[in-house]
């Protein structure tokens, strides 16, 4: 270093603790007036040694500057995240726990007064919550927020399948959309709410488009993008603000996702506070009040799993309508994602003497099992154009290696599972919530939630016992299947060649697995409730504590 040189901090640490596919994080004290300097992050290696414990991202298209190891310059960069809270972080934390214990307090106060049921106090504190989280999630920083709502928005306009021009699957938007972080200099970078209240009055200008590369987003059929299409459809018939279409686009998702879940609390037999709990996971929250395919094919896998339990449990013959009802179900639930298709296999769990002749069973099971299973297939042949953009020899030299080594590729699933099942558990019940897992809540979310389902389990008297064996079995294999499923196409899509390990496995992934997984933990004798445990009451009251702190770590993260 230079004898001008400042040294702000420095600190050592041994190479053994940073494992693959891990961030290590590095705290630096605030540094006063620090606003507007520049600062240089220096890493060096003791007695010569080379950078073999430090991941590189060896894309030059990512490469800033100029990335020297030991003074030798590299034809590589790392991968790195910024963080920084607000000096009002621990402020706002305060007033938030103080106005949530208070805002608990007295909706649990309104509920027992009122001798809500469970649907309406559903309804009340999720689609409360729900608004909060809507509005209080920067611009694009749900998933892929900003691909979906670009793929949205061509739907909207009637381009069902994202046109393909010079080998290269194009979606044209108003250009106002990509503009709505212009601080930032691109969309996906990261949003604060500064740049959001600069972006409120911006609106869409006739005949200013821009191109965007949709392969990614193609596969997808339009059916999981319905509510969001309609309403942008409808918010460009009133308005070119594009901030009132797309807050427009998360409410009615959030709405539409709400009411679907309200309908599946009300038919299900058993297991109403275990779709609730679902719910008010705070990763199902922001799938559902953003702009996401997930919401609708979470809601509808578990409207899909209360429907048949609803029928299975009321004992009575099937009619045609039902039939058709459970066709038009898993169609919609194989075109939003086809690793979740099994789900159409618990049309089995009802028995044949449901149906009036043994013709009819069967009839009836080939089309409630089989159309899905086509119409799941004439989409994978329209989409598979865009998917064969992307890196087509790669995807099925990558099948090829799976069908041939199974042994091999079960060895890559342990292994994965064994570096990533807590990650994946963080991910699932809300420890790390939107785009990039920038807001980290840890286990102070995540515990109280395990703990949440464990006392469901438990407690909830109306699941013991519901099922017979057979059924078991079937819902068993169903599960373990999906999962498979999901952990395959990741590879397939996501994984070098022959790699040994799953990229891109995210525990959001798995929620439309809690219901049918919870259910059968939950078919059991093992304990008790005797009365004095009003789950209900700890399910409304964790709602609403959980989910503003996980929204009071939003704000502090996005401040």
């Amino acid at each position: 270093m230079s004898t001008n040189t400042i040294v702000a901090e420095y600190d050592n640490i041994y190479a053994s603790p940073v494992q693959d596919y891990k961030k290590y994080k590095f705290e630096f004290e605030k540094q006063k007036e620090s606003l507007e300097k520049e600062y240089k992050i220096v890493v060096t290696y003791p007695n010569g040694s080379k950078a073999n414990a430090l991941l590189f991202n060896s894309e030059k298209e990512f490469k800033q500057g100029k990335l020297l190891v030991n003074g030798e310059e590299q034809e590589a960069n790392i991968s790195f995240e910024l963080y920084y809270h607000s000096n009002y972080a621990n402020t706002i934390w305060l007033i938030a726990m103080i106005g949530i214990n208070v805002l608990a307090i007295t909706g649990i106060w309104i509920l027992n007064y009122k001798k809500m049921t469970l649907e309406k106090a559903f309804i009340l504190i999720v689609g409360v919550i729900g608004i909060v989280y809507v509005f209080l999630i920067p611009i694009y920083r749900g998933h892929d927020e900003c691909a979906h709502f670009f793929r949205a928005y061509e739907i909207s306009k009637g381009v069902l399948n994202t046109k393909i021009e010079n080998h290269m699957s194009i979606t044209e938007i108003p250009k106002a959309f990509e503009d709505i972080t212009s601080k930032s200099g691109k969309y996906c970078n990261e949003t604060h709410y500064d740049e959001i209240i600069d972006f409120l009055g911006t609106e869409i200008k006739e005949g200013e488009n821009i191109i965007e590369n949709g392969c990614y987003m193609a596969v997808y059929s339009p059916i999981p993008y319905i509510p969001q299409a309609f309403t942008i459809a409808i918010c460009n018939l009133l308005t070119d603000n594009v901030a009132i279409i797309f807050y427009a686009t998360r409410l009615v998702n959030l709405i539409v996702s709400v009411m679907i879940l309200y309908v599946a609390m009300k038919i299900i037999p058993f297991g109403k506070k275990v779709i609730f709990l679902i719910t008010i996971i705070p990763t199902t929250m922001t799938q559902i009040a953003t702009v996401s395919p997930d919401a609708t094919t979470i809601t509808s896998c578990i409207f899909f799993v209360s429907y048949i339990l609803k029928l299975l449990y009321e004992k009575r013959n099937i009619t045609k309508k039902e039939v058709v009802k459970i066709t038009v179900l898993g169609s919609v639930i194989a075109l939003c994602k086809i690793v979740y298709i099994p789900f159409i296999l618990l049309a089995l769990l009802i028995p044949k003497e449901r149906y009036e002749s043994r013709k009819k069973y069967w009839k009836s099971i080939s089309v409630m099992i089989g159309l899905p299973i086509v119409i799941n297939i004439i989409w994978l042949m329209i989409a598979g154009t865009h998917l064969a953009l992307i890196d087509s020899n790669k995807a099925s030299s990558q099948t090829i290696n799976i069908l041939t080594n199974i042994p091999e590729y079960i060895r890559v699933i342990l292994y994965t599972v064994q570096y990533s099942f807590g990650t994946i558990i963080t991910e699932l019940f809300g420890g790390v919530l939107l785009h990039n897992d920038l807001v980290n809540n840890g286990m102070l979310i995540v515990l109280p939630v395990i703990l949440l389902f464990v006392f469901e389990i438990l407690l909830d008297e109306e699941l013991k016992c519901k099922l017979d064996i057979n059924i078991k079995i079937l819902l068993s294999a169903i599960i373990f299947i999906i999962m498979c499923l999901i952990v395959t196409s990741l590879y397939v899509q996501w994984s070098p060649l022959k790699w040994f390990y799953i990229n891109g496995i995210q525990g959001r992934y798995f929620i439309p697995l809690l219901l049918p997984v919870t259910v059968l933990l939950g078919q059991n004798q093992w304990v008790r409730n005797t009365g004095k445990v009003n789950l209900q009451a700890i399910i409304s009251y964790s709602a609403i504590i959980l989910n503003f702190m996980a929204l009071a770590q939003i704000v502090i993260t996005y401040l």
